[in-house]
């Protein structure tokens, strides 16, 4: 079929077999019948909400072909994005490049105010670079978390997260990571950072730069003691370093983090400096259940 043929066969509606106006049932109970039930004759779809059903089946295509011709038909007919869309969309690097690249898409690269990245949402490693290119378009993302685990590269998806201007929550954990790119300390507006079960020895020495942070979630790595651009975080309240192989911590040091009211960390660390915790950390909770050790 040729191409203005499909596009013909596209925009025309389909017949619909006209349904019966009433379906009439009988039920018949014990010395009783049941009046009959009307079933109301299904509305057939409208020329223009077949049109936008027919152009939803192609944006859920793997095919890109397909999708060069939604993106025909949406410009066409002036069809609006919906959510249904947008999620079908959003599950794939290879479909949200494309549509991300396509001109007067404004409507589209504001929508996404959260991005969550499964091991599905790459088919092949190339999609890693083409995809982290276009990512700081999507301005609106405020939260990005990476699900994909140890499956992908998360390095350059992370580079390009810390120009988004909007971030202000990501998620990094469990994907065996032993570095945290430099560039990340950039994302200015960052408030929450989770980077559990990963495999960091340390930090990017300009944590300090992330001016907003108040989480930071550093929970089973490798790290062997707290690092000091860690009490450079001015904002920081919550600060977890639970099961990590430290033997010490400074609490002078941790006493910088004037605004932290949640400190955790490894129990035999924790026990031994409780005292001085205390004193130069007065806000802290010290009454929460993870501070009453057994005797």
């Amino acid at each position: 079929m040729g191409f203005f043929l499909k596009m013909k066969a596209w925009f025309s509606p389909k017949e619909q077999t006209p349904l019966p106006k009433e379906v009439v049932l009988e039920v018949v109970e014990e010395k009783s019948s049941v009046a009959a039930l009307a079933v109301e004759e299904k509305k057939p779809l409208s020329e223009e909400e077949q049109q936008f059903a027919q152009i939803k089946q192609l944006i859920a295509s793997d095919d890109m072909s397909n999708h060069e011709l939604a993106a025909m038909f949406m410009l066409g007919l002036g069809a609006q994005w919906d959510d249904e869309m947008y999620g079908l969309i959003g599950q794939s690097a290879e479909k949200m490049t494309f549509w991300a690249e396509k001109e007067d898409n404004e409507d589209f690269l504001t929508h996404f105010d959260k991005l969550v990245i499964t091991p599905r949402f790459f088919g092949q490693y190339s999609e890693i670079a083409t995809f982290a290119a276009v990512l700081t378009k999507f301005r609106g993302i405020e939260e990005l978390q990476w699900k994909a685990k140890h499956y992908w590269n998360q390095h350059p998806v992370l580079i390009a997260a810390s120009e988004l201007p909007n971030l202000k929550r990501l998620y990094v954990e469990d994907c065996r990571m032993n570095f945290l790119p430099e560039s990340l300390t950039k994302a200015a507006k960052l408030e929450e950072l989770y980077l559990s079960n990963n495999k960091l020895t340390e930090m990017p020495a300009d944590l300090g730069q992330l001016a907003n942070l108040r989480i930071l979630d550093l929970t089973s790595n490798e790290l062997q003691k707290c690092p000091r651009s860690v009490c450079d975080i001015k904002r920081l309240e919550v600060l977890k370093l639970q099961h990590n192989p430290m033997l010490d911590i400074e609490p002078r040091m941790l006493g910088r983090l004037y605004r932290l009211r949640d400190l955790e960390l490894p129990e035999v660390v924790a026990k031994f400096n409780l005292d001085n915790l205390k004193d130069w950390l007065p806000d802290v909770d010290f009454d929460k259940p993870y501070w009453k050790f057994d005797a």
